[in-house]
C-alpha cells in the first residue's frame, strides 16, 4: 500500500496586519518545511507526523512523502507562499502516481491574502490530481474553521481532542488507520457535519478542565466506541479569523452509514448549542491579577496568562500592559515570556552583557496591545534563541525566537523580561530554563499564551489567572470588527438560532 503525504498548516488571525511569508515557513524553530525523507525524520516527535510515521510502520504502509510546510500562527498567508508549497506537493504527488491514498496534514484555519479557505484550495488541487476514487484523509486542529469546500474535498477528517494539543501523534495515527482501512476495503467512510452559529473564546475550549467544549468531546469519545463509527470530532473553531465559516462545528465519520453520521453530528452540535452561554470567558483585570499574585504565600508560583497577546493565536507578542502593571506595583520574582522587540534586542546586544540600559520596549507592532514602556534594566544574558522542547507538546522538536535578551528590571530578584526578535509560544518550561530562569522558583510567570501553556505549567502552578489585557486574541469577542463572519451568530447577536438538521 502506497500512501502519499504532505500538507500545509497555519492558523490565521485575520486581525494581524502582517502577512505570513514563505520565509516564515522556512525560519528554523518558527516554521518548518520538510521535503521528501525529511518528513519521515519526524518519527518519534510530539507532532502529527510523529504518530503517522510510526503507525505506517506498524501497518506495513509505504509512506510516499512530498512536502510539508507548517508555521506559527500569524496573519494571512501570502499567496506566493501557498502556491509554492502547494505546487511542490503536487509535483511530488504527480511523480508518485499511482498511489492508493493521500494523507494530508492540515491545520484547518488557514486563510490566504486573497482567499478565506486555504485548506479548501489545497484539497481541491489534490483531488483534481488523484481523481475521485483515491481516498483523502486529513487530521485537523481543534481550532479548525470548517468550510463546505473542505467537506467536499476529503473522505474523512479526524480532529484533535485535547487542548493543549498533546494528542497530535495519536490523531495522526488514527487518520492513517482510517485511510489504510479504506484502501483495504475494510471501511467505507462517509461524513456528516454540523456548523453552529457560535464562536467561542479559546479558553472555553480547554480540556484540562470540564469546559463546555470538553463536555461534547467526552461524548465524542463515547461515540467512537459505538459500532459503525470511525471518528467523531468536535471543533471549537478559531474566532480570530473573520471568515464566513468560522465557529464551532462537529464531524462524524461512519462506515457507510450516512443517517448515523447525521444523527451523531447533530447530537454533538446540540450539546455545544445548549451550553452556548457557558462559553463566555471573564478574564481578571490586570491590577487585580498582579495584586493577588503578590499577596500569595512565599513559594507560590502564579501564572498570569496574557491571553489577548498569544503568539499561538497569531499576535505580535509585544504587548506591554501586564509588564507596566508589574513595574507600577513594584513586583519582585517575576519573569515575562516574552516581548518581541527587534530594536530593543539590538540595543541591548550593542550595550553588552552586564550593561545598564534605559530604553522603550514593546508596543511597536500596532496600537492594540499597549504602548511602549520605558524601562531601565541590566542586560543579564544574550542568547541566540534556539532551544529544544521537552514538554507534553512538540517534544523532540526545536523552537527559536531569534536572538533573545534577558533584561533584569529592579535588580536581582526583580522582573526578568525576555526580549526577542521573533514572537514565541511559551508552552514549554524550556521557554524559561533555556535562558537561565527556573520557573518553579519565580512567584509570577507572565506567559503570552492562550491555553497551550497549561500542559506544562499547570503542574507547577499554584494558580493560573487569565488576565484581561488588550490584544487581537482577546476573549472579549464583541470588541472585534467582524465584517465577513456570517450573522447572526452567538454571542454577538441575540437573534442567533440553530436546530438539528439546520
Amino acid at each position: 500500500m502506497r500512501i502519499a503525504t504532505g500538507g500545509i498548516a497555519q492558523e490565521t488571525n485575520t486581525f494581524q496586519r502582517e502577512p505570513t511569508t514563505l520565509a516564515d515557513f522556512e525560519r528554523p524553530g518558527f516554521g518548518v518545511v520538510a521535503r521528501g525523507e525529511e518528513i519521515l525524520d519526524l518519527e518519534g516527535t510530539g507532532t502529527v507526523y510523529g504518530g503517522v510515521v510510526a503507525e505506517a510502520k506498524a501497518l506495513g504502509v509505504e509512506l510516499v512523502p512530498t512536502t510539508y510546510g507548517g508555521v506559527m500562527p500569524g496573519g494571512r498567508v501570502a499567496r506566493s507562499a501557498f502556491d509554492t508549497l502547494r505546487d511542490e506537493i503536487l509535483v511530488a504527488l504527480r511523480a508518485a502516481l499511482p498511489v492508493d491514498g493521500v494523507l494530508l496534514v492540515l491545520h484547518g484555519a488557514m486563510a490566504l491574502e486573497d482567499h478565506d479557505d486555504g485548506e479548501g484550495l489545497l484539497l481541491d488541487a489534490v483531488r483534481d490530481l488523484v481523481g475521485p476514487d483515491v481516498p483523502i484523509v486529513a487530521p485537523l486542529d481543534l481550532h479548525t474553521n470548517l468550510s463546505d469546500a473542505m467537506m467536499a474535498g476529503a473522505d474523512a477528517f479526524v480532529g484533535y481532542k485535547e487542548y493543549p494539543h498533546v494528542d497530535m501523534p495519536r490523531t495522526g495515527a488514527r487518520a492513517l488507520q482510517i485511510l489504510a482501512a479504506t484502501v483495504r476495503g475494510q471501511a467505507r467512510p462517509v461524513m456528516a457535519h454540523a456548523r453552529l452559529p457560535l464562536i467561542a473564546p479559546n479558553q472555553s475550549m480547554v480540556t484540562t478542565w470540564q469546559s463546555p467544549l470538553k463536555i461534547a468531546i467526552d461524548r465524542a469519545r463515547e461515540i467512537e466506541r459505538e459500532p459503525g463509527v470511525l471518528a467523531a470530532t468536535v471543533l471549537g473553531g478559531f474566532p480570530f479569523a473573520d471568515v464566513p465559516f468560522a465557529g464551532v462545528a462537529t464531524i462524524v465519520v461512519t462506515d457507510d452509514d450516512p443517517p448515523l453520521a447525521r444523527r451523531l453530528a447533530d447530537e454533538l452540535a446540540t450539546i455545544c448549542w445548549d451550553r452556548r452561554a457557558e462559553f463566555a470567558v471573564r478574564p481578571v483585570p490586570v491590577d487585580d491579577a498582579i495584586a493577588e499574585a503578590m499577596a500569595a504565600p512565599p513559594g507560590s508560583v502564579y501564572v498570569l496568562a496574557d491571553i489577548a497577546d498569544s503568539g499561538a493565536s497569531g499576535t505580535a507578542g509585544d504587548g506591554t500592559v501586564i509588564l507596566a502593571g508589574l513595574i507600577a506595583a513594584g513586583a519582585r520574582s517575576a519573569a515575562v515570556a516574552q516581548i518581541m522587540d527587534r530594536e530593543a534586542v539590538a540595543a541591548c546586544i550593542a550595550a553588552g552583557v552586564g550593561s545598564t540600559v534605559t530604553l522603550a520596549i514593546g508596543g511597536r507592532h500596532d496600537n492594540l496591545h499597549g504602548p511602549p514602556v520605558r524601562v531601565t534594566g541590566a542586560v543579564r544574558s544574550i542568547h541566540e534563541g534556539g532551544f529544544a522542547l521537552a514538554g507534553p507538546m512538540g517534544a523532540g522538536t526545536r523552537s527559536s525566537r531569534g536572538r533573545t535578551v534577558v533584561l533584569e528590571i529592579g535588580g536581582p530578584g526583580g522582573i526578568e523580561v525576555q526580549l526577542t526578535e521573533v514572537r514565541g509560544h511559551p508552552h514549554d518550561l524550556n521557554y524559561f530554563r533555556a535562558f537561565g530562569i527556573e520557573p518553579t522558583e519565580r512567584r509570577i510567570l507572565v506567559l503570552k499564551s492562550a491555553a497551550h501553556f497549561r500542559a506544562a505549567f499547570e503542574p507547577i502552578a499554584t494558580k493560573v489567572i487569565e488576565v484581561d489585557a488588550p490584544g487581537i486574541s482577546s476573549a472579549n469577542l464583541a470588541n472585534f470588527d467582524y465584517r465577513a463572519l456570517r450573522r447572526p451568530i452567538h454571542p454577538l447577536d441575540a437573534g442567533a438560532r440553530w436546530s438539528p438538521g439546520a
